[in-house]
């Protein structure tokens, strides 16, 4: 789709990943015809086609199976590169080291300075910003797929990830702000930018001033705040008498973390406040009206390569809710392999079988729980698959699709905090001793579900008045209200009919 010089240099930008990545490489020679990105270099397509044309060795007595010993990759794993499969295995390697370090993770508020390095180390927090700025630019799917990972693990992790993944859409802003952004990111350790009330309805204040802007105020829930190279929060801005909504990007060292997370679940996430003591300048090209966000958006496949920034407006704020459901569907997994571990080896207090998992209930309760998480999941790949599908080919989610695949995604969800539930409740009290992860995912997945972008029953009724017929809520992205004049103009294609 680019000129044969943005293909070179796209080319040179994964190249110079490939050696900061050794793992890259790896995975790219050896499954090179699954991986859909194709910014290879010659060299590395050469020696992948060469590692392909090796002949296999015959088998000596041909057999047709009578059962299937293997799982049939589903066709949602189409757009799954060995990028966004390295990343995943990284992470489970991962997996003790984070779990063991969970409990003081969660007393301290935040994330080992281990954890974040070694996630650093991984390439994770780049996973989405651009090949031109040493990033990935990596689509829906593989997002899943380490997010996944990272939920098995823990699902403050999970949340580190989500919040690095905001570069997806601040990368669309003016390329001065970008530019800026990115100049910070070669050598940090964490995130390159987190997020406070960004789209809340009560954000700060910015007043203009001679260059820029005077910014004031509070932003809540900024998940990531002390890790995070820049802190993005949402401004109700004035210029005279014109006004409205905008982001604007701050320096973290002109804002106070407040200690004032102390919440039932995701303790570890970092989601303090961060405030100004005292008015805090904000040049204009660190200013970016909401009125725009749009436009950014559906302009950014113009400006770089990779899945991530082809996807247009709606499917990449659709993105976000998969990324959230991925890392519940993660946590479903990994409460569930805890559960049946536990099951093995515990004796049930009553009835006076020798160990849990000999207990009919237990059997029932395993059973179900691996339908919802498995039922979630193929909701989860559904959506990632078409966010993919949409910016590789064109086209976007009618407003109606995207108000259903919010809702869709919230239930998928639902059944996973319901899938975690069923193995608490069967292992019993022994389970809620703050050392043992499945409580802290039955904590966390509460707590993920209570996100205004996740509750099932506001959801429900969003769509629900699309569904009847009932004019709809100046909404999009999953409730978030719409401060641009109008609303996203949407393509011809969806998944279902406007």
């Amino acid at each position: 789709m680019g000129s044969r010089s943005e293909s070179t240099s796209a080319d040179q930008a994964w190249s110079l990943q490939c050696r900061r990545f050794p793992f890259l490489k790896l995975n790219c020679t050896v499954q090179f015809e699954r991986c859909k990105v194709n910014t290879c270099t010659r060299a590395d397509r050469a020696s992948a086609e060469t590692t392909q044309r090796r002949p296999a060795v015959p088998s000596q007595t041909p057999t047709i199976p009578t059962e299937m010993d293997v799982e049939i990759e589903p066709i949602a794993g189409r757009y799954l590169t060995p990028v966004g499969l390295a990343m995943a295995e990284g992470v489970s390697a991962l997996l003790p080291t984070i779990r063991a370090q969970a409990p003081q993770a969660e007393r301290d508020g935040k994330l080992s300075a281990e954890v974040i390095r070694g996630l650093t180390d991984l390439g994770i927090y780049k996973a989405v910003a651009p090949i031109e700025h040493g990033g990935f630019a990596l689509g829906a799917r593989d997002l899943a797929e380490i997010a996944m990972a990272l939920g098995r693990a823990d699902a403050s992790a999970g949340w580190s990830f989500f919040v690095a993944c905001s570069l997806r859409m601040v990368s669309s802003f003016p390329a001065p702000l970008v530019e800026d952004l990115y100049s910070r990111a070669a050598d940090h350790s964490g995130p390159t930018a987190a997020g406070g009330s960004t789209f809340a309805a009560i954000t700060g204040t910015a007043s203009r001033v001679e260059g820029g802007w005077q910014v004031e105020g509070k932003w809540t829930y900024t998940s990531g705040n002390h890790d995070a190279a820049w802190i993005f929060g949402g401004v109700s801005w004035h210029d005279g008498e014109r006004g409205g909504h905008a982001i604007v990007m701050m320096d973290p060292a002109g804002l106070e973390h407040l200690d004032d997370w102390h919440v039932s679940g995701m303790g570890a996430s970092d989601s303090n406040s961060v405030v100004t003591r005292q008015p805090m300048f904000v040049a204009d090209k660190h200013f970016v009206d909401l009125a725009d966000l749009p436009l950014h958006m559906n302009s950014v496949a113009s400006r770089f390569t990779g899945l991530a920034y082809q996807a247009r407006a709606r499917a990449s704020m659709l993105t976000v809710a998969t990324q959230n459901i991925a890392i519940l569907v993660g946590m479903a997994e990994g409460a569930f392999d805890v559960f049946a571990d536990l099951a093995q080896k515990r004796k049930p207090f009553s009835p006076p079988y020798p160990t849990i998992a000999e207990m009919p209930s237990a059997q029932v309760a395993a059973g179900k729980a691996k339908a919802k998480v498995n039922a979630a999941k193929a909701i989860l790949l559904q959506y990632t698959d078409q966010i993919d599908h949409f910016a590789t080919h064109g086209g976007d989610f009618s407003a109606d699709a995207e108000a259903q695949g919010s809702m869709d995604l919230a239930f998928a969800g639902n059944l996973c905090q319901e899938s975690i539930n069923l193995g608490l409740q069967i292992i019993g009290s022994s389970a809620m001793a703050l050392s043992n992860p499945l409580q802290r995912f039955s904590r966390d997945a509460q707590v993920i579900l209570s996100h205004g972008a996740l509750r099932i029953e506001s959801l429900a009724e969003i769509t629900g008045r699309r569904l009847l017929g009932q004019a709809p809520f100046d909404m999009f992205a999953a409730g978030l209200q719409n401060k641009a004049p109008t609303p996203p103009t949407p393509s011809s294609h969806s998944i279902r009919s406007e």
